[in-house]
């Protein structure tokens, strides 16, 4: 289970040559979203691409495609999940259009029609146009550079969870985000409940509830006060312990590149969602 989430958190593996059965239903995203990450407003392509550079490593693309974007195994230190390789970017972007890239990030629909695994488009699904155009602007400064990765390798572990439904085909995910969102606490709220949907939803599922033995359900922010959930997202460093694994390195190399307000908002709506599910006395 820990290395099943750990892909759903962090990679963007184009996976499993299968094609969908012809009965499978294609899952339509969400609306694009209005709300938009800091920086979305860009006035010229100078700064757009500046904001999606931001953006690629906010929402982790290069954590699993590498800062190069050349590829990656992600799962090479727990062969057991096969090879889950991330392939090389800079040689698959030229071969898809913006409209293409748009159905592949936000609907989970690659060019080949092949049934698609691990990348989070789940959560990218609530992208707005302006982010989502500054992120391809970016990925398309990229030269073609390097080799291909092999395709994945499908290992017993992996198969495993598949079986059990514990790990579902990126149509699966998008519906079950969509359907099952964090709640909504107001207007007031809504800012950080819309990035919360985007950088947290990722590991610690749709609304927020946690993975069973994986991540906990953020009501755990109720523990922390809003200094601490700032250190904790621009450091990793945790409340009680200063190692907390995924979380930590999300923190060093994610969100560490939100901006002040963003982070403010995503804590705000945290806590607040904490707040809410406390037991009435």
């Amino acid at each position: 289970m820990r290395m099943i989430m750990l892909l759903l958190a962090a990679s963007s593996v184009m996976a499993c040559n299968r094609k969908p059965a012809e009965t499978e239903n294609v899952v339509i995203a969400a609306k694009p979203a209005q709300l938009s990450f800091d920086g979305a407003g860009y006035k010229d392509d100078i700064s757009k691409v500046i904001h999606g550079e931001r953006l690629s490593w906010v929402l982790g693309c290069k954590g699993c495609h590498g800062a190069n974007l050349q590829g990656s195994n992600v799962t090479k230190d727990d062969p057991n999940f096969g090879d889950m390789n991330a392939p090389n970017l800079t040689l698959l972007i030229a071969s898809y259009d913006d409209a293409a890239l748009e159905k592949l990030i936000r609907h989970g629909q690659p060019r080949d029609g092949r049934e698609f695994w691990f990348m989070p488009v789940e959560s990218y699904q609530f992208l707005s146009d302006a982010d989502l155009a500054a992120l391809i602007a970016h990925l398309r400064t990229y030269k073609p550079q390097g080799t291909q990765l092999p395709p994945i390798r499908i290992g017993p572990g992996l198969r495993d969870q598949a079986a059990k439904g514990i790990l579902v085909s990126s149509q699966g995910m998008l519906k079950r985000y969509r359907d099952q969102p964090p709640p909504d606490l107001g207007e007031s709220h809504a800012y950080g409940r819309h990035l919360a949907r985007i950088v947290c939803a990722e590991c610690h599922n749709s609304s927020l509830q946690g993975f069973e033995g994986f991540t906990p359900n953020l009501d755990i922010a109720g523990t922390y006060n809003a200094a601490e959930l700032e250190t904790l997202l621009t450091t990793g460093k945790g409340k009680t312990k200063p190692n907390l694994g995924l979380m930590s390195e999300s923190a060093k190399y994610r969100f560490s590149k939100l901006t002040p307000g963003e982070r403010q908002a995503i804590i705000a709506y945290v806590k607040a969602r904490a707040d809410q599910s406390k037991p009435t006395q």
